[in-house]
């Protein structure tokens, strides 16, 4: 897959190298730490993996199919994958949670000009810009390392 950039690149980029820097300094301690609404800290990363992987899955599919809808019902699934998330072992969260990052914004990179606009247009099911989620649930984590949960 060849890397070109649009205009996601930039703001992708700078959340995954925020997240990645965040990742690295964290300790398996800080990993179990509570967050928000039930969540660790662990579960909050592991949460960003989901959809960082969703928005991969469905651009692949969309290149090969139809761009079509992908109903989301949000509370249902983040509430039936917390307790998964938050079970995640502290050394994987921190491989998948970058892998995922890395993996979303490259899949976004390689977007030709003309899907990515039809993907804009037709795939309300994916956030192309990634960062504004990742940035959301950064602040999520930062707050619970402060200990304001």
């Amino acid at each position: 897959m060849a890397s070109m950039s649009n205009k996601y690149s930039a703001d992708n980029a700078a959340s995954r190298g925020k997240l990645e820097a965040l990742v690295g300094r964290l300790t398996d301690r800080d990993i179990t730490r509570a967050a928000q609404h039930g969540w660790t800290v662990g579960g909050v990363l592991a949460h960003l993996a989901f959809y960082d992987y969703r928005a991969v899955v469905l651009l692949e599919r969309w290149k090969t199919n139809a761009i079509a809808p992908s109903p989301n019902d949000v509370d249902t699934i983040n509430d039936s994958l917390k307790p998964i998330a938050n079970a995640v072992a502290p050394a994987e969260i921190r491989r998948v949670v970058v892998e995922a990052a890395r993996a979303a914004d490259a899949a976004i990179d390689a977007l030709d000009p003309g899907f990515l606009a039809r993907v804009e247009s037709e795939g309300t099911a994916v956030r192309l810009n990634r960062a504004q989620h990742r940035s959301h649930h950064l602040e999520q984590v930062e707050k619970a390392m402060a200990g304001g949960q």
